[in-house]
């Protein structure tokens, strides 16, 4: 996200990290549908004259879908043919929520998927696994039986999780047992367990509390070395509420009206909606009492302060014009294999060290709220999807 601090004299906007998702990272497919629309509507004259749109490259193509889509396929070839026998067709599953909403997102990439690869995609919603999956004793290879075919079992390769991240997936007797059903098998991982819980709030504070080591240790003795602070420049302070000295300086600010204004008090949470802004935060703090793990499992960030625009959302069927505000995500893909000394259940490498294999960008996705707004997520019915428009300054 832009950053702009409006009580100094700093005209030049700095880049902020807001967050770093590593699991279910929706929108890849909408937000490229998006940004195909606004320039179609722009190359057909449907926009009123403006002099910040110029012509079709102002509007940046997103080529989420395609690389994202991408991203799976790879992990596919990568898992290589079957390892049952005798060898199953394979296949990659989605594992979606119960009442799924982000439907149609996730029917693009799947379509893609086909289209493009002609790879087989399965849905299965999370509270499902242990009626439609087994995991193999000897090969740890994951079966999908479809409800509508029994007598033709798949062998998945690909596990791409647009469930699991949220407290209400895991509210059915057997979920734990579902989920570490899925983990212990030899299917690719999107993400891995580990890979999950490294996006987590708590990890982001651990990089980021001012002065802490860890984002140094990672990065030395790496080629990203050299560029250890100007990414450290675009973290928000983020702060533990513990014992810690950096934990007292947090809870002295997050309990306290007036200072407690800049920040925002974070849950274990993803999915939009959980935050707890500003002013609001030490009477939230009052009703938790002494639970000491209640507080612990919050972080305190400082507000990112990004310039307002004028502009126009269009939501459930109305125009709403005023002040809006953007934040800009950027989708990766990551491919690596572990570097377990034991093997790594037969794809480690030995090493003791990881080895990446792919990595890039894979496109973005702008969202875009109104300034008022706290929160930001779209399925959460806080923001819109929206392009962003690239101009000369």
């Amino acid at each position: 996200m832009v950053h702009t601090d409006p009580e100094s004299h700093e005209t030049k906007p700095t880049i902020k990290q807001v967050e770093f998702n590593t699991i279910a990272s929706s929108f890849g497919g909408l937000s490229a549908k998006v940004s195909n629309l606004h320039t179609y509507l722009h190359l057909s004259s449907a926009y009123p004259p403006n002099q910040c749109l110029g012509d079709a490259s102002s509007l940046p193509y997103n080529s989420s879908i395609k690389l994202l889509s991408r991203g799976l396929a790879v992990a596919h070839n990568a898992y290589g043919p079957s390892k049952s026998s005798p060898q199953y067709p394979t296949c990659i599953l989605f594992v979606v929520q119960v009442q799924e909403t982000n439907t149609f997102d996730q029917l693009a990439l799947s379509a893609e998927l086909w289209e493009t690869h002609k790879l087989r995609v399965f849905r299965l919603p999370f509270s499902q696994t242990l009626a439609h999956t087994g995991v193999s004793n000897s090969t740890r290879a994951l079966t999908y039986t479809p409800p509508h075919s029994p007598s033709t079992p798949f062998e998945v390769s690909v596990i791409y999780f647009r469930a699991g991240y949220s407290p209400t997936d895991y509210s059915w007797p057997d979920s734990w047992t579902a989920r570490l059903h899925l983990e212990r098998s030899m299917a690719i991982k999107c993400p891995s367990i580990l890979t999950h819980l490294a996006g987590s709030k708590k990890i982001q504070q651990e990089l980021a509390t001012p002065d802490s080591p860890h984002l140094a240790r990672f990065l030395s003795s790496t080629p990203a070395e050299p560029m250890i602070e100007r990414i450290r420049g675009t973290f928000a302070a983020i702060y533990p509420l513990d014992d810690s000295a950096a934990g007292n300086t947090a809870i002295k600010i997050a309990t306290d009206e007036a200072a407690s204004a800049g920040y925002v008090l974070k849950p274990q949470r993803e999915g939009g909606g959980n935050n707890i802004y500003g002013s609001k935060i030490p009477d939230f703090l009052r009703s938790l009492g002494d639970d000491e793990r209640s507080w612990r499992g919050h972080i305190l960030m400082e507000l990112i302060k990004p310039p307002v625009l004028s502009n126009t959302i269009f939501r459930n069927g109305e125009c709403q014009k005023g002040d809006v505000i953007g934040e800009l995500g950027v989708y990766g893909v990551c491919l690596w294999r572990n570097g377990a000394k034991d093997g790594g259940g037969k794809r480690g490498n030995g090493s003791g060290q990881g080895e990446i294999l792919e990595n890039w960008e894979a496109g973005f996705l702008l969202r875009t709220k109104g300034s008022a707004s706290e929160e930001g997520g779209v399925a959460a019915g806080f923001g819109a999807v929206d392009s962003p428009c690239l101009i000369d300054v």
